[in-house]
């Protein structure tokens, strides 16, 4: 969360709004379990159980929707519905993965 969603002050990180006084927490801990979801969605994905990964991520989509998890979750169904990928192509899919989620933490805002 960058931004109070009542009165769009930046987020300093606490607890409650500095400029409105809203309780942000409920908020705060929801995008932290999407971001967990997501985070499981990735370790289905190079474990190769792209179906258990839509799965978390249709979870997370529903708490938050993001750019990320969209596509992770495109992807997911992608990967589901490619017959016959052999260890070869899922081990270059799990580089990618892996490079995408070094770019993600490079450039997190959390």
């Amino acid at each position: 969360m960058e931004r109070c969603p009542n009165c769009a002050a930046r987020w300093e990180g606490g607890g409650t709004c500095r400029r409105c006084g809203m309780e942000l927490t409920g908020l705060i801990r929801i995008e932290q379990a999407a971001e967990s979801l997501i985070a499981r969605a990735i370790a289905h994905l190079e474990s190769a159980d792209p179906e258990a990964a839509s799965a978390d991520l249709i979870q997370a989509l529903a708490l938050r929707r993001t750019p990320f998890a969209q596509h992770l979750f495109c992807f997911a169904q992608w990967l589901a519905s490619v017959e016959g990928a052999d260890a070869t192509s899922l081990t270059h899919i799990n580089r990618q993965l892996e490079d995408s989620r070094q770019w993600r933490k490079s450039n997190s805002r959390f």
